[in-house]
């Protein structure tokens, strides 16, 4: 398994393509029923399997994250090959880029290739606290830089 699990709630909420899902595997609703009850192990895999399928078509569509904290903001613009970061440090409630306030912010700038690849680099952000975001914050503070 590459990625995690997903929970009940998750796959209740995808019950429609975890059904087509076993379909597209020959395993109708009886079928499944006999794997969860008589071959657990083999029924626990194929939602691995289907876990795995959700996670990297949903990290493909990620374009842009962001982690905020009270004290930094970061931004990410996920490509295909390389992730790029604008990053702001300091008091992030009162940051504005259209003020001119004495507030003293740090904003940094990086580049890089994904390590070890970009999916599992976007899931371990995902975990660890990023939200899927969108161009809009990253372009305005791109102009600052």
């Amino acid at each position: 398994m590459k990625f995690s699990r997903l929970s009940l709630s998750e796959l209740e909420s995808l019950e429609k393509e975890f059904i087509e899902f076993l379909a597209a595997n020959g395993i109708d609703s009886d079928y499944w029923v006999k794997l969860k009850k008589e071959e657990n192990q083999k029924a626990e895999n194929l939602i691995a399997v289907f876990s795995d399928i959700v996670w990297e078509k949903s990290l493909d569509k990620i374009n842009f994250l962001e982690h905020r904290t009270a004290q930094s903001l970061k931004l990410f613009k996920c490509d295909k090959k390389t992730i790029e970061l604008i990053g702001i440090d300091g008091d992030i409630k009162k940051f504005n880029p259209d003020l001119n306030t004495n507030t003293k912010f740090s904003i940094y700038h990086h580049k890089k290739e994904y390590a070890p690849s970009r999916d599992m680099e976007l899931y371990r952000m995902v975990k660890t606290g990023c939200s899927i975001s969108n161009e809009t914050l990253f372009n305005s503070l791109k102009k600052l830089l």
